[in-house]
């Protein structure tokens, strides 16, 4: 028979349906594996980016990708929360994809073409216009291909299809890759074109393995039923605010030196941007295989929560030091001299990702805990605070004000959920920072169990 700690912790990381090889520890192996691809994946596509685009064009191409991401939080911010939420609660899945396709990909469309129809006609002098040019109107098709690609995401994470959900994120890196390098040998003069073709392209594949692979286990038939639309839109409606103000301060950035630096300071810093979030697979890897628990709340979610900000904390704080060691070398060796200048942005970043990783954790502890209106309060304050100070530090700092704007803005934030999550949970601040030396040992236990142990 197990000692107690290793029972607890075996007990804690597997819950009460046995202690498996093939759940939690697989699932996380699983996804750090599937990280690690997607990693190396996009880092090859930025280094083809960069070097054949220059930074004024990867600095549009970036701007064109993030904009379907900010009219999305528009229009329905808080769609994927409850969507989260209630796939975790195993709700019918022809209710929730009606939600995302009426809610979702409908109102985003409707915003995207009024956008367009005031860039056209009162803005077509604003140099955001001018930027985006005949490029603009692949929004089109682009927006409602990305909120349907992030609700399918979505559902099939919170149902507890982590393989399928790992899967589809290594095709979402993947296959723009391909794409990109066989329209490039085709359209040598063209390379934007080929860039922003190979994105649309794959956006799409991924909707459509990602619904036909969702249909393998749910009947996908549409429902509309009004009583359940409705608490669907009122849990949406609080959580809302939240997820626009967190892509607000994710992206804003890239309006502001959009709007007052020019397209190759917009490329530097994207470089910059697309090195720091590499570390972000951290969190992923920890939060993928848990967001189904996190959103129910069952037993023994006190310990579970606090063992991953520590587990997580520790690793990303590592992987940010050394990111601080080799950032330069990084970026000169693999993008070329002419990025040279994104490191110092990348510096100013890396604080603001080590609370980033914080931020993913507690934001679904905290919803399980039926506090999306809390943690939308919470997200508006520090989207309030990041967009004065890119406002005050990028006219005077340029990129690196950008990075330090965000910087601030992400820590305070993080902060913010800790002292709620220790309030609401009764868990000390100190027991969330770093890995404790029982961890370790359940740690060890779960790599090498002894043979008919427990």
């Amino acid at each position: 028979m197990c000692p107690q700690p290793c029972t607890a912790g075996l007990a804690l990381i597997y819950g009460r349906q046995g202690m498996k090889r093939n759940s939690y520890l697989w699932h996380m192996l699983l996804s750090i594996g599937t990280r690690l691809a997607m990693v190396a994946i996009r880092l090859l596509r930025n280094v083809l980016l960069a070097r054949l685009l220059g930074p004024a064009d990867r600095g549009l191409f970036a701007l064109l990708s993030t904009l379907p991401d900010l009219i999305a939080a528009v229009t329905s911010g808080g769609l994927n929360t409850a969507l989260g939420y209630e796939a975790a609660r195993q709700r019918p899945m022809g209710l929730l994809l009606a939600q995302v396709l009426v809610y979702g990909c409908l109102l985003a469309l409707l915003l995207t073409v009024i956008g367009l129809a005031v860039m056209t006609g009162v803005g077509s002098e604003w140099d955001i216009s001018q930027q985006l040019g005949p490029f603009a109107w692949l929004l089109l098709l682009a927006v409602p291909l990305t909120v349907l690609k992030s609700g399918l995401l979505t559902l099939l994470n919170a149902d507890g299809r982590v393989g399928a959900f790992n899967v589809l994120r290594l095709l979402e890196s993947l296959v723009p890759l391909l794409l990109f390098v066989g329209l490039w040998l085709i359209w040598r003069d063209h390379v934007l074109s080929a860039a922003l073709a190979s994105w649309i392209a794959g956006t799409l594949l991924v909707v459509l393995v990602g619904w036909c692979w969702l249909a393998r286990f749910h009947q996908l038939k549409l429902r509309w039923q009004s009583k359940d639309q409705g608490e669907l839109l009122r849990y949406s409606a609080q959580s809302h605010p939240g997820v626009l103000s967190q892509q607000l301060m994710l992206r804003s950035d890239y309006l502001f030196i959009g709007a007052l630096l020019d397209p190759t300071a917009l490329g530097l810093y994207a470089m910059a941007s697309a090195a720091a979030e590499l570390l972000l697979i951290i969190p992923e890897a920890v939060t993928t295989p848990l967001m189904k628990r996190l959103l129910q709340q069952g037993e023994g979610i006190e310990r579970l929560t606090p063992l991953a900000l520590r587990i997580t904390a520790t690793v990303m704080l590592c992987a940010c030091l050394s990111m601080a060691a080799i950032g330069h070398w990084l970026i000169v060796t693999l993008f070329g001299e002419a990025y040279g200048p994104a490191y110092t942005a990348l510096l100013a970043l890396l604080p603001g990702l080590f609370g980033l990783c914080y931020a993913s954790i507690l934001r679904l502890d905290l919803l399980g805990k039926q506090r999306p209106g809390a943690l939308s309060l919470l997200l508006a304050g520090g989207a309030i605070l990041n967009l004065l100070l890119n406002a005050l530090l990028i006219p005077a700092m340029g990129i690196v004000g950008a990075g330090l704007a965000s910087s601030i803005a992400y820590l305070a934030v993080s902060l913010a959920m800790l002292v709620m999550y220790c309030k609401l949970s009764g868990v000390a601040w100190y027991r969330t920072l770093v890995v404790l030396p029982e961890d370790i040992a359940h740690l060890k236990q779960l790599i090498r169990p002894k043979a008919g142990a427990c």
